[in-house]
């Protein structure tokens, strides 16, 4: 039975990798007249669904799902496209009386959309990037990260330290006057209910262990020879997701898969700390659920008794 959903009324599901919040979301949405609104940079982009551990099609078929595997690979995408593209799916969904259910653990783009962050196009700067890639060269990207840090700590807080491309990236926001620091916001005008899946940490290495081993069982290394075969350049920032450089290497004979298995497993338990620093459980917005045990009914339960829900 489901229930139709005040005008305006928003849930979104945040946590950390492997907490279920795809399977939360698709829950909801089956109870609640929901849609679907993707908000994981990863599952954007098409030929990657094993790697990014993307619903499957029945799951995507079985309710509305928006911006998923919409974008190739060699598409460039920013977070001001995905809050102008979300924005209009938000306001397409509330037009057709549904409730629309943001899920994902991409923190700045499920803030940006719920804050109403105003964030400009900035195309990249040539000569400031060939610069700060010379400075990586030299120095490392850790000296370029304490930079950022003490230039601008909410930018720094919001991408992760090792990975070069953001930072340089976050460095040239800032550098343009469009950082963290100087972000405008407007009332985006939603009535946000913001629930957060938590999983016990031993538990949570546990599923990101499994996750990793099913999607090897599932074909991700043809996956990745395929995006190799036909040309995909692994700088693309798509391809910064975790595990496909680690695997790409595998298929070059570069590394053992044992190795490139335990490379994706650490990466992916640094991302759940990144993700931590975006979601804090001492965050009052977040009303978080403890769904160590996979029941995922008290998520229901949450949202139904949210009032107009």
């Amino acid at each position: 039975m489901t229930t139709e959903p005040a005008p305006g009324k928003l849930v979104a599901v945040v946590g950390a990798t492997a907490s279920g919040k795809s399977d939360a979301a698709l829950l909801l949405a089956q109870e609640f007249d929901g849609e679907v609104v993707n908000s994981d940079s990863r599952l954007f982009y098409r030929g990657m669904e094993i790697g990014t551990a993307r619903p499957s099609q029945a799951e995507l078929d079985s309710v509305p799902h928006h911006l998923v595997g919409f974008l190739s690979p060699t598409d460039p995408y920013s977070l001001a496209q995905f809050l102008s593209d979300a924005r209009q799916v938000v306001d397409d969904i509330h037009g057709r009386s549904r409730l629309p259910i943001v899920v994902g653990g991409t923190g700045q783009y499920v803030w940006g959309l719920l804050e109403g962050w105003q964030v400009p196009e900035v195309p990249p700067d040539p000569e400031l990037r060939s610069r700060l890639e010379a400075e990586l060269e030299e120095q490392g990207v850790d000296a370029l990260y304490r930079r950022l840090r003490e230039l601008d700590p909410e930018a720094a807080a919001a991408v992760d330290g090792k990975n070069h491309r953001r930072v340089i990236r976050a460095l040239e926001r800032m550098a343009s006057g469009t950082g963290a620091q100087n972000r405008a916001a407007i009332d985006p005008g939603y009535d946000s209910l913001l629930i957060g899946l938590h999983v016990e940490r031993a538990e949570l290495h546990r599923r990101i262990e499994q996750r990793v081993d099913r999607m090897l069982a599932a074909g991700w290394v043809e996956e990745v020879k395929q995006l190799l075969d036909q040309g995909v350049d692994f700088d693309l920032p798509a391809l910064s997701a975790i595990g496909y450089r680690e695997i790409a290497l595998v298929i070059r004979g570069e590394t053992a898969l044992e190795e490139a298995r335990e490379r994706t497993i650490r990466a992916t338990n640094r991302l759940v700390r990144h993700q931590n620093n975006w979601f804090k459980r001492s965050d009052s917005r977040i009303n978080w659920i403890n769904v160590t045990d996979g029941d995922l009914s008290r998520v229901v339960d949450a949202v139904r008794r949210w009032p107009g829900a």
